[in-house]
């Protein structure tokens, strides 16, 4: 038994780095982390002992004589039998962080970990055993008596152990915090066309409190303004939560122009996965950059999942603490969504000391309603300059009761006269049977004359497809487009051939048409009535299609005065108590109390536990990253995506190790998550590979439920 445990001051525990030397990196990093973050003062001492001991299995004589099966069990027996002690309160809270600290914060120790030896006074027993009657209701106990914050803290302060002890495995060592600056003369900067009196609008941003409402007609600039709000709030980092890859994609060009590579970063493509110890730090190589620049675009999926701990999510949530954030567009989130968004910002926004701005350029009476009865947001918190739309009408619409699919020699005609066609509709899979169509049965050249654009694309070709449309915006041809499009395109479109969708859907829509004009004498916007084959994940329900109907009809042709009065009518028909309505029934389905009393603000949620997961398959809009499997992919992309996942990270520099890491990632596809049910999976290089029976990809098409669309 002497010889059962080694040195710490001699052991390697990485690559030229004995596990002292880790140990010490790691309580470094902590220092800068947990100073930034303003909770070293009360929480070093939990750190230092985290940092201490996290690896101290791999001094066991097992792991020391090659048997590598993870090391977390034996550094949580090394605290058991040497009876390691901290202060009584919080023991059992950091046994359990140790022995989960490569893994999901799950309060169940179950399959082969439960069954794994440790050995105490000269007797062997199973882990399980052992968790069962030293922690395990001690644990219990701890946490129910612990304060919500103080339980918050702790997570966000082990979430910080991980990401230092990632830093330190990868020689990542020197990271420097750098804090966001917005100042006016900056900000001036931003906008390629400053408008000197709209500029004055834009600056009374700086003076709203720390939570308010936006509201601004389409083309005020309320996306770059928008960072006027922090002027005089001094976030930690400023967020931006948008709603697409391509909004994302094209405000990054603007920040990234004006702050440099080194400030401004994007991780709407970062995946948390369950995957094995050996290959953790590969899955986070990019999260060094994501964690410590100012600024940082997301999407609003990533900040609710943070909140709700799924997986190993928590890492990221600590991210948010004393930060400012932008959300954009905030109409387009459906009532699931919103609920969890105003529930999550309830119950943060102390703890973190948030400062957000909430907008939108059609945000509705009702929605402008709940969000400041639900987030407390005085009436004079809210900015409102819809005004604007009194002096607009881009748009003249003619109603047509047939399937859009009828019209496409009409659309063909636009197109060869010289206009640019958008085609929006309301499935992707409706958008590849049209596609299909122009290219099968009229001879139109993919990739020349039009192209499919919608979400499920590997971002390889999506990316190529925004390289597309940027190239061909002053050219002849055809978009063929799903709602991705809505607040993504940031080019004039000359005719809108739609179908029907909800108000507040087809109000964006018409934001891509005529969209740097004033008026139009004719009609340049053409709405169908829309086929729907599922109703079941139909994005719009059958009352939002008939109070759009309604209003579409009324102001057919050339009825619509301003642009105005369809927003105007749109708060009739959109009311506050069928709002109400909706989210009502969401709470219902979702239970968020069934959250708080499972996971206690500490635990992680467990995608696999039923009564929770309909949390997360509630709504088609929460997406995974997924590769395809070869066997899925029918085109040259398929030797690609063979040749790339059979590179090997072995031997590889950290600089190559990241460089192919990105390269892999370009060839993932955001998936809804109830796509993955059933499906064949298998986990490579940090990814889900995903043979889809039912489904195939094509750089083309994308991803097609049915394979009949394709071939």
């Amino acid at each position: 038994m002497a010889h059962k445990w080694s040195n710490p001051e001699q052991k390697l525990s990485h690559t030229r780095k004995t596990l002292r030397q880790h140990i010490d990196e790691v309580n470094s990093l902590l220092e800068t982390f947990l100073k930034f973050y303003g909770l070293w003062e009360k929480y070093h001492k939990i750190a230092n002992f985290l940092a201490e001991y996290h690896d101290y299995g791999k001094l066991h004589r097992e792991w020391e004589l090659g048997k590598k099966r993870g090391h977390s069990h034996w550094s949580y027996e090394y605290l058991i039998e040497k009876k390691i002690s901290l202060n009584e309160e919080v023991d059992p809270i950091l046994q359990f962080l140790i022995l989960r600290h490569h893994s999901t914060l799950s309060r169940r120790i179950g399959g082969n970990l439960a069954n794994r030896k440790i050995q105490l006074n000269g007797k062997e027993f199973s882990l399980g055993a052992v968790f069962e009657i030293i922690t395990e209701k001690e644990l219990d106990y701890r946490i129910k008596s612990i304060p919500r914050e103080e339980l918050i803290n702790l997570i966000d302060v082990f979430g910080l152990f991980k990401l230092a002890d990632i830093c330190s495995a990868e020689g990542k060592t020197a990271l420097k915090f750098e804090k966001p600056k917005v100042y006016e003369n900056l900000m001036r900067s931003l906008f390629q066309k400053l408008d000197e009196k709209r500029w004055k609008e834009q600056k009374t941003t700086i003076s709203l409190p720390n939570i308010a409402l936006l509201r601004a007609y389409t083309g005020w600039g309320k996306t770059t303004a928008g960072l006027l709000f922090f002027t005089e709030k001094s976030p930690e980092k400023i967020f931006y939560l948008m709603p697409t890859i391509t909004a994302i994609n094209k405000f990054y060009e603007t920040l990234h122009k004006v702050f440099g590579d080194e400030k401004v970063s994007k991780y709407f493509y970062f995946l948390d996965t369950e995957i094995k110890e050996n290959d953790e730090k590969l899955s986070q190589l990019f999260f060094f950059k994501n964690f410590i620049t100012p600024y940082i675009i997301t999407t609003v999926d990533q900040f609710l999942l943070s909140f709700l701990q799924t997986g190993k999510y928590y890492t990221k949530r600590v991210m948010f603490r004393n930060s400012g954030l932008i959300i954009d567009e905030i109409h387009l989130l459906n009532p699931l969504m919103l609920h969890l968004l105003t529930y999550f910002i309830k119950t943060y926004k102390k703890f973190y000391n948030l400062k957000i701005l909430l907008m939108s350029a059609t945000l509705p009476k009702a929605l402008a309603r709940y969000l400041k009865e639900n987030i407390k947001i005085p009436d004079s918190s809210f900015l409102d300059f819809s005004y604007g739309y009194k002096e607009k009408r881009r748009i003249m619409w003619k109603w047509v009761d047939k399937d859009i699919e009828n019209y496409l020699e009409k659309i063909i005609e636009k197109k060869r006269k010289g206009k640019r066609i958008l085609v929006i509709v309301n499935t992707v899979e409706k958008a590849i049977k049209i596609g299909k169509k122009l290219e099968e049965e009229f001879g139109l050249e993919y990739g020349e004359d039009f192209i499919v654009f919608h979400a499920r694309f590997m971002y390889l070709h999506r990316r190529e497809k925004e390289e597309w449309i940027e190239k061909f915006k002053k050219n002849p041809h055809i978009l063929i487009a799903t709602q991705v499009c809505e607040v993504s395109l940031d080019i004039s479109y000359d005719v809108l051939f739609t179908e029907l969708a909800s108000l507040s859907a087809l109000i964006q829509r018409f934001g891509r048409v005529n969209r740097y004009g004033d008026k139009t004498k004719e009609i340049n916007t053409y709405i169908f009535e829309p086929e729907r084959k599922d109703k079941k994940r139909y994005p719009y329900s059958e009352e939002e299609l008939c109070d759009a109907r309604e209003l579409v009809k009324q102001f057919d042709e050339n009825k619509l005065e301003n642009e105005k009065a369809l927003l105007d009518t749109f708060d009739n028909i959109f009311t506050y108590e069928k709002l109400v309505s909706e989210i009502e029934d969401v709470k219902k389905k979702v239970r968020i109390e069934n959250w708080e009393h499972s996971l206690k603000f500490f635990f992680s949620l467990e995608i696999d536990d039923e009564r929770l997961r309909r949390l997360l398959d509630y709504r088609e809009g929460f997406t995974v990253m997924v590769i395809p499997h070869q066997n899925c992919i029918v085109d040259e992309t398929k030797e690609y995506v063979g040749n790339l996942l059979s590179k090997s990270f072995s031997g590889l520099s950290f600089n190559e190790k990241l460089k192919l890491f990105a390269r892999i990632k370009e060839i993932a596809v955001p998936v809804p998550i109830w796509w993955i049910k059933g499906a064949v999976t298998k986990e490579e290089k940090g990814f889900p590979i995903i043979d889809f029976k039912d489904k195939i990809y094509n750089k083309k098409y994308g991803f097609c439920k049915l394979k009949s669309e394709i071939i």
